[in-house]
């Protein structure tokens, strides 16, 4: 086959896997587990928190899929995740200037009462729907030469400059790409820390405009309901979400 038409075939391939997740995401319901992760101080750590809105949550540890860090060129740098009680925290090297992360927050699964429990399908007598929940999180811990996608991730935000460089206030781009390929007309939260109920849609580019809210750390994100990766396989889920958030912090000038 000429090298021209192997490239317009996995052109045609990639913009049909991102055609069948937004049917998936339109034809299936939200509910729980809307939080995502992202970097933050707390108690003097660089700690990886799971939340929405102003609510911190608990999580297991060893759910950590993925971990990567990157210099300011992107070039690779070691992170190694360190294990509290119920959360990570990082100890970052002066040249991380960006760390990914791709967190398994288990399964959850409604019971014919209505609530929702954190277990699989098969343990809950009666359950129908059932949800496996998977963070992705691209986090800006320093500056960067040159704003550039990471190759090789499921899902991230690309924002249009280097965030750790705004004001407060100051709008930019972001771009949403699953497996490299922009996801229009998603829903996105600006803020998931302050206004985690607000949303507004990617353009046909998986480009929308958001703002550096906040004097401290500011997070940008997306739920999706997409297809249960083992669907067939077993009875745990009836479907997956995935949560893709982007972070970095801003540190306002103070007065002496």
């Amino acid at each position: 086959m000429p090298e021209s038409e192997r490239k317009h075939m996995k052109k045609i391939r990639g913009l049909a896997l991102v055609l069948a997740v937004m049917l998936a995401m339109m034809a299936l319901p939200t509910g729980a587990m809307a939080h995502g992760v992202w970097f933050a101080r707390r108690s003097d750590r660089i700690q990886l928190v799971c939340g929405e809105g102003w609510k911190d949550n608990a999580y297991d540890p060893n759910g950590l899929l993925e971990m990567k860090g990157y210099d300011a060129a992107y070039a690779d740098v070691a992170v190694e995740p360190i294990n509290g009680e119920d959360y990570l925290y990082i100890e970052p090297a002066e040249n991380l200037a960006v760390a990914y992360v791709c967190l398994d927050y288990g399964f959850w699964s409604n019971t014919p009462e209505g609530t929702w429990v954190p277990k699989p399908m098969d343990e809950v007598e009666g359950a129908t729907i059932g949800t496996h929940a998977i963070k992705y999180s691209i986090n800006y811990l320093g500056n960067v030469d040159r704003v550039q996608p990471i190759e090789g991730l499921l899902y991230q935000f690309v924002p249009s400059v280097d965030p750790t460089k705004l004001e407060i206030g100051e709008e930019f781009t972001v771009q949403l790409l699953h497996n490299g390929e922009p996801m229009a007309n998603v829903d996105i939260i600006p803020d998931v820390i302050n206004h985690h109920t607000e949303m507004i849609k990617t353009d046909e580019n998986g480009m929308a405009t958001v703002k550096a809210a906040n004097g401290g750390v500011n997070v940008i994100g997306c739920e999706m309901v997409v297809p249960y990766e083992n669907e067939g396989v077993d009875q745990k889920a009836t479907r997956s979400k995935a949560f893709v958030s982007l972070s970095f912090t801003l540190y306002p000038e103070e007065d002496e």
